[in-house]
């Protein structure tokens, strides 16, 4: 393992604050405590009402709750962050798929964003679904250093350990640096304006680059258009312009209420390869995209 003086770092980065979008509710988690939780701009979603029950809908309280579940059961922004898991917590989320494709020798290493790490290269099925499996729209996050170094361990690596921050395109650049040459990266609707700059870094690593686009909720036409352009695979979440733009253009749709769409032969591969996993029915049909049930879909899509 890596050693380094922890105590070199700014005073400006040592608070413990990290900082997440969830239902487009701004939340901000101190100490392992919510201390500020914004009004949720997606009153409903079909997948919280899988977990919680018919009914279930979005307010303040429910969304401080929602997140107060994630510490107390993942340790989640705290010291107790779990890092490796192979529980697959939603059919069709970003980290199954990536799980499902490293255990299939379809990528080499994923970049990732981790509460408590910043960016990460994760190089292991187990390190890709800890991290991922539960994390929303992280906006920002400080560096807790037992989480650091139990990713380290685990064989990941964490791009800014001091710092924390997320850098998608230096993890992607980083990756291709250290010779992997299959490599997947997630990025948030909001950063949807790096989209480019990855597939110049692909262009410059010799290798590969599938491009995950997730958090999608409240992004306008011109990232949609952007994301329908560069993206493999897109996840639909409360978005108006996602679903009106992306979704024409997929080879292929997963799901209804929150659905993925397939842009690219490399992005419907990964599809195939989660479902090749899954034990239970999964149901096929041949028409054109998007296929739109109202009554599924969050409520209300919403763009910027």
């Amino acid at each position: 393992m890596l050693t380094r003086d922890w105590d070199q770092r700014s005073d400006s980065y040592m608070a413990d604050r990290h900082v997440m979008e969830q239902a487009k509710a701004r939340v901000v988690i101190e100490a392992g405590k919510v201390v500020d939780v914004g009004e949720p701009l997606v009153k409903w979603c079909p997948l919280h009402e899988r977990m919680y029950g018919k009914g279930t809908l979005h307010s303040k309280e429910f969304i401080r709750k929602h997140v107060e579940r994630k510490i107390s059961s993942q340790g989640m922004f705290t010291v107790r962050r779990v890092v490796e898991s192979t529980l697959g917590l939603v059919p069709f989320g970003a980290s199954e798929m990536l799980m499902d494709a490293r255990r299939k020798g379809l990528i080499d290493c994923a970049v990732l964003a981790c509460d408590c790490a910043g960016t990460v290269i994760a190089t292991t099925p187990e390190v890709i679904q800890g991290t991922g499996g539960l994390m929303a729209g992280l906006v920002s996050t400080t560096p807790i250093q037992e989480v650091i170094e139990r990713l380290e361990s685990a064989d990941a690596l964490v791009l800014d350990p001091f710092h924390a921050s997320i850098n998608q395109v230096g993890g992607v650049k980083k990756a291709f640096q250290l010779g992997y040459k299959r490599v997947a990266v997630t990025v948030a609707g909001s950063e949807a304006n790096l989209l480019p700059e990855l597939r110049r870094a692909e262009k410059g690593g010799n290798g590969s680059l599938l491009i995950l686009a997730v958090h999608t909720t409240g992004v306008d036409d011109d990232t949609a258009r952007l994301m329908a352009h560069y993206g493999d695979l897109v996840w639909a979440c409360a978005s108006n312009s996602v679903w009106g733009t992306v979704g024409p253009k997929a080879l292929l749709q997963i799901g209804l209420g929150i659905p993925v769409f397939a842009l690219t032969q490399a992005g419907k591969e990964l599809v195939h390869a989660r479902i090749a996993s899954l034990s239970h029915c999964v149901s096929v049909y041949s028409e054109g995209l998007p296929r739109v049930i109202e009554s599924r879909r969050p409520r209300p899509l919403i763009q910027s």
